[in-house]
């Protein structure tokens, strides 16, 4: 547990350092075009600030943690799979589950009783229509998440021999927690707990980081695409639509969740490797004892 908290203090630290850094960036470039200072806030809620910082913030988190180790990014840890595993089916069941959490995302988002932060909302769809901003959304920042929470924190706890779903869980409210959006509280915890069931299935980043890249991307191009029914919060899906949708994204997550159960079920710990041990050498005062053995095999005969 002690690493998992490192490892968010370490996050943390890199967010306070990339912020001011790319803050100073900021009003350096100011002065360099002319620009007249903007206020504190006013650079704070800038999206071309809040796009970059994040940006960045991803980068150096991928850095820091693959170069100390903290995540492995190779695709198993410490197991292997029989005969019924095939990397493309479960990359495939994976992509379609990541479907059946973005329409169970976008239902709760409908029904849910937390409205959504206007700021939030406002600050998500500015960066949406940054290309900055969308690469921060879709692709970086779901893989400096799932580096983070699954790959270094639940994969910590599962090492550290704690019960899976506790680790599951743990990974998946601190997932939560991270967007700062309580009205995305539920979603992203419901989602958070099934990519942490599929690390704990996998002991692999990948197939989570496709969901999460998958997720991102699909609900980027969903909101581009009618943003009047994403932030009009006056918009109201009718139960008659909204009820069979959510019907339909419980049966897709189902059938995932079966597929990729089916397609690990025969996993073997890859035994650690076996090191001879060796005896303690003997102490000083010992070895001063001890005589020396004679070369019988290859002592000349004694001449007669």
């Amino acid at each position: 547990m002690k690493a998992a908290i490192k490892y968010l203090i370490i996050f943390l630290l890199i967010n306070i350092f990339v912020g001011l850094v790319t803050l100073l960036l900021g009003y350096l470039v100011c002065a360099i075009i002319g620009h007249p200072f903007p206020g504190l806030e006013e650079m704070l809620a800038h999206p071309w600030y809040t796009a970059v910082s994040l940006l960045l913030c991803d980068l150096v988190v991928l850095l820091v943690f693959w170069m100390r180790k903290y995540t492995n990014f190779r695709f198993n840890f410490g197991y292997t799979y029989g005969e019924n595993f095939s990397a493309k089916k479960l990359y495939l069941w994976a992509a379609v589950a990541a479907v059946g959490l973005l329409i169970f995302d976008i239902m709760a988002g409908f029904y849910l009783p937390i409205p959504e932060d206007p700021e939030i909302m406002e600050t998500l769809g500015q960066m949406m229509t940054n290309p900055i901003g969308l690469l921060s959304i879709c692709l970086v920042g779901p893989l400096a998440e799932e580096v983070i929470l699954r790959g270094a924190v639940e994969r910590r706890l599962l090492q550290k021999h704690w019960n899976p779903w506790f680790a599951i869980v743990i990974s998946a409210l601190l997932f939560a927690v991270i967007h700062l959006n309580w009205a995305q509280g539920f979603t992203a915890t419901v989602i958070g707990i099934f990519m942490g069931w599929v690390y704990y299935r996998t002991r692999s980043i990948w197939p989570t980081v496709l969901i999460h890249v998958v997720n991102n991307t699909a609900a980027c191009l969903v909101a581009l695409s009618a943003p009047d029914a994403m932030y009009d919060e006056n918009f109201t899906l009718p139960l008659t639509i909204g009820i069979p949708l959510t019907v339909v994204s419980i049966i897709i997550l189902a059938l995932a969740a079966k597929k990729i159960g089916w397609l690990t079920k025969d996993r073997t710990p890859i035994p650690a490797p076996v090191t001879e041990v060796l005896p303690p050498p003997l102490p000083v005062e010992a070895m001063e004892n001890v005589q020396p053995v004679p070369d019988i095999i290859n002592e000349a005969p004694a001449e007669e």
